[in-house]
């Protein structure tokens, strides 16, 4: 999910991986999580408010609306239940210039284009834990249309004990502390910048099939839009429906983009 409101902006990408039933019936634990940090996000994230505080309340949110779902499968260890990770930003005037904020947790994207200048912003805590998996991912047979091999599955459940601490990786979850693995940047930039909110699948294009760098990305991003990308990103995972050319755990994973660009009277974020 992604979303914008008043000076704030932001991502979530929610994921699921747990032994024994789901304790939502209409949806699955990771998009009832996507979901519920989204809505908190635009009952807290008010112009006034520090990206800290507004961290600080959905933590509380998450962990408090999750257990009134019950107890649901005790056996639950590692990590295990549904996370999400996030990219949060918030925009103030400075002078005639924007100075942007923000917050990041877990392997989503923040890139901002002002002019020749590029920054990319994200958490690069999953990328040793990735790298396993797609190890593993290679060692077994992947059936035609099966998402993921059967060694994958059990490293990403293996990775998940690691999940929220300090030698492992960081996402949002309602039953793991989260806030210590924020990482917070800042920016400065012109009226006329371009800012990308980007889940790791969409990201693809850069990282895995090397469609883009990110300024070619960034420049698509303006010219064709967020939806034309994404189509094409299908185009070249369905072209490659065995991981044999682009080496990956998921033939496709969520991609979801968000393009703002900062409203200096007004102080805030518009939609693109």
């Amino acid at each position: 999910m992604a979303g914008s409101a008043g000076s704030h902006a932001w991502i979530i990408d929610g994921a699921a991986f747990f032994s024994g039933a789901s304790r939502t019936e209409q949806q699955s634990e990771g998009a009832w999580l996507a979901q519920r940090v989204d809505e908190v996000l635009r009952a807290t994230a008010r112009d006034e408010t520090p990206l800290s505080e507004v961290a600080a309340t959905l933590e509380v949110a998450v962990a408090r609306d999750y257990a009134a779902l019950g107890d649901g499968q005790p056996e639950r260890v590692g990590g295990e239940g549904p996370s999400a990770v996030l990219g949060l930003l918030r925009l103030s005037a400075a002078g005639q210039s924007c100075r942007i904020e923000g917050v990041v947790i877990g392997d989503v994207s923040i890139i901002i284009r002002d002019g020749q200048r590029m920054e990319r912003w994200t958490d690069p805590s999953a990328g040793p834990f990735e790298a396993r998996t797609i190890a593993a991912a290679g060692t077994g047979l992947r059936r035609d249309g099966e998402p993921m091999s059967a060694p994958a599955l059990a490293q990403i459940h293996e990775n998940r004990r690691f999940l929220n601490q300090p030698d492992g990786y960081w996402a949002v979850h309602p039953g793991l502390s989260w806030r210590g693995g924020l990482r917070s940047f800042v920016a400065t930039v012109s009226s006329t910048a371009t800012v990308l909110l980007a889940s790791d699948g969409f990201m693809r294009l850069v990282d895995v099939l090397k469609r883009y760098d990110e300024a070619g990305l960034m420049q698509a991003v303006v010219s064709d839009g967020a939806a034309a990308l994404v189509a094409e990103l299908r185009r070249l995972e369905s072209g490659d429906p065995r991981t044999e050319r682009f080496n990956r755990v998921k033939i496709h994973d969520d991609a979801t983009a968000l393009v703002v660009t900062p409203d200096l009277p007004a102080a805030g974020f518009i939609q693109q």
